[in-house]
């Protein structure tokens, strides 16, 4: 993908919507607060992209890849349009920049291929024996493969294991369907949902985040469980939380389960985690497997305010803390960086936004959530006051967050 590099005109300050600090700190922004959103998280993945494509540590992989997303950024922009926004992306994308690892973004290249049917051949590099394409699934390979063949011809995409560390070059051959839920011969694609409710359906895929897989191909999400805890929590979120449930529309494109709460492991573990959001990955929640509606559909609120205020800091610095900076964190009883602070301060808040909503429509045992999180949540805002960390924009944030816990003081449950 190329660049001009002509020197362009500064750009104009950035104005924010008037209302968007309030909406935000509500956890109910508009859908043109939400599009806005999502615009700023897929320019920061163009940039991304950008940095790799002048990385001088780039070679003829890097190359080929780039001139295969320009060829469908020509031929089939929607088809880019949607990957570079894909939580998959922003993560690969990032993780490239940050490793310093160019050719990684051939794995982006090919799922773009492959989706726009264009014809390709790139060679990918392949980890764990295992050949993941963003978004799409990922093809099972020898374990040593080294690298695999992605090609797209008139019979369609296919994965060849080319490479093999410790012995002769490996004959196997992967179709990749060009259905979306289509399985093959060594091919797992990524379930997609489909969830109703009174209102818009929620569309979203069960997805594997790096970060929280072990070596090899993913272990199976069993769509089926999901699909029914994620349909009742989606009635429930829709039909008592409308607005709420229109931000989770807006913003989840994909879920990863994790794996059952294990009894007995300590707290902030892997295994008691309820749920988890990752700054490079706009859109995508981790999920454990609540099987009780309200919980699971509280936990999908508070992981989509991550989201958000991840891709507001792709439009505006929020703070302007010196190295080192930390904070108590009233969640975890442990000092936290500003940031993890200003996100713990807003997720909190409309989590117990949430419970509120729950208590008001004659829930008794919402009545704990609410005042826990609540008090979470100020007692983040004042440490955020004292530390003298924000920016003016990070005020306005802060004041808004303020703003509606000082209602909630004034009209009490």
């Amino acid at each position: 993908m190329t660049h001009d590099h002509r020197a362009a005109a500064p750009a104009p300050p950035l104005t924010l919507p008037p209302g968007l600090w309030r909406r935000l700190a509500r956890g109910t922004p508009d859908p043109a607060t939400v599009r806005l959103l999502r615009t700023a998280r897929a320019s920061r993945n163009l940039l991304l992209l950008r940095a790799l494509n002048d990385d001088p540590r780039g070679g003829p992989l890097r190359d080929r890849a780039l001139a295969v997303l320009t060829a469908v950024r020509h031929r089939s922009p929607a088809v880019l349009d949607a990957l570079i926004t894909d939580p998959a992306a922003g993560t690969l994308l990032a993780g490239a920049v940050r490793e310093g690892r160019p050719d990684t973004v051939a794995a982006l290249a090919a799922a773009a291929g492959h989706r726009a049917r264009l014809p390709f051949r790139l060679d990918v590099p392949v980890h764990d024996g295992a050949l993941h394409l963003p978004g799409l699934g990922h093809a099972a390979l020898a374990p040593d493969t080294s690298t695999a063949r992605v090609a797209r011809g008139p019979h369609g995409t296919t994965v060849t294991a080319l490479g093999r560390r410790t012995t002769v070059p490996a004959a196997l051959t992967v179709t990749v369907p060009d259905t979306r839920h289509a399985t093959a011969p060594g091919w797992t694609p990524l379930p997609h949902l489909t969830l109703p409710g009174p209102g818009p359906r929620l569309r979203i895929r069960l997805d594997t985040h790096a970060s929280l897989n072990g070596p090899g191909p993913p272990p199976p999400p069993e769509p089926a469980r999901w699909r029914a805890r994620l349909g009742a929590a989606w009635q429930h979120l829709a039909a008592r939380h409308p607005e709420r449930a229109d931000a989770v529309r807006g913003t989840v494109r994909a879920v990863v389960p994790l794996g059952p709460l294990a009894p007995g492991v300590p707290a902030g573990a892997p295994g008691r985690w309820l749920s988890a959001s990752f700054s490079d990955a706009f859109g995508l929640v981790a999920l454990a497997p609540l099987d009780d509606p309200a919980e699971l559909a509280a936990a999908l609120v508070h992981e989509t305010q991550h989201s958000l205020l991840y891709a507001l800091q792709d439009l505006t610095r929020l703070l302007h803390a010196p190295p080192g900076a930390r904070g108590h964190a009233p969640w975890s009883g442990r000092s936290r960086p500003p940031s993890a602070l200003l996100q713990g301060a807003s997720a909190f808040l409309v989590t117990a936004a949430f419970w509120r909503t729950e208590a008001a429509l004659g829930d008794p045992a919402a009545r704990a959530p609410y005042e826990r999180w609540r008090r979470t949540a100020r007692l983040a805002a004042g440490e955020l006051e004292r530390g003298a960390w924000l920016t003016g924009n990070g005020h306005l944030l802060l004041h808004a967050l303020r703003d509606v816990l000082a209602e909630w003081e004034a009209a009490p449950l």
